[in-house]
């Protein structure tokens, strides 16, 4: 080795020009790092690199497990789902329940507060806390089928269509206008007088809903009422494998 070659100590990398300095120095500072309680640099390099191996392993078996749930999640059928887990009695079918909503002068009170469609929608939701709270399961949303309403008939799960939930409102509001005719009835005395009369006209108002159509305000009932009842479908299922 001449003047002109560099070389550097492996345990504490200080640099020597001379091979006579270098042979000196390496026995003294082997003899130190053997002493000495912390690992060499070869030992470190050999430790980081097995966790770099179990670390692209570990990253590797949960991307595999990550497509694994991602093709489970795709192929899961919601209805079929409720079909097994969400077994509802035969006195809970949605269309029957909804046959049997009243109403009265409360309810009519609620259009005339809030209009028709809030008024419905805060009527209906009224009526199927009391019926949830009696163990009566008909109606299912979850926030991955957007504005979809699931609901409890013939023994079966079924996606509820635009169509029969139109209907069903329909069935509703002509009971609205049947105590609306109980209401003028009993006010007919009053119907001369001017301030009844714009509180007449006013309450009438709210339940025809001139603005919209009457389907388009079924869909604003619907809508509203998935916003008030939808739940996370993926923590039901994380839930239950848990």
């Amino acid at each position: 080795m001449t003047t002109k070659h560099i070389i550097n100590c492996p345990c504490c990398f200080k640099i020597f020009k001379k091979k006579g300095c270098y042979e000196k120095h390496i026995l003294s500072c082997e003899r130190i790092e053997r002493s000495s309680n912390a690992p060499s640099i070869s030992q470190l390099y050999e430790m980081i690199q097995s966790l770099t191996d179990k670390y692209n392993t570990v990253q590797s078996e949960l991307e595999s497990v990550k497509r694994q749930i991602n093709i489970k999640n795709k192929k899961l059928d919601i209805i079929t789902w409720l079909n097994t887990h969400s077994i509802s009695s035969k006195n809970s079918d949605m269309v029957q329940l909804t046959k049997s909503i009243r109403i009265d002068e409360s309810e009519l009170n609620i259009i005339f507060d809030k209009g028709f469609v809030e008024g419905v929608f805060e009527i209906i939701t009224n009526y199927f806390n009391i019926q949830q709270e009696a163990g009566h399961e008909f109606i299912k949303c979850f926030q991955q089928k957007k504005n979809i309403l699931y609901i409890f008939h013939d023994d079966n799960w079924k996606i509820l269509s635009i169509e029969e939930f139109t209907k069903i409102i329909h069935e509703l509001n002509v009971k609205v206008f049947s105590a609306f005719n109980l209401y003028r009835e009993s006010n007919i005395d009053k119907l001369d007088q001017d301030d009844f009369q714009v509180t007449f006209t006013n309450n009438f108002n709210k339940l025809i809903c001139t603005n919209i159509t009457f389907e388009q305000q079924c869909v604003r009932i619907k809508n509203k009422l998935f916003s008030e009842f939808n739940e996370c479908f993926k923590s039901i299922v994380e839930y239950q494998i848990d």
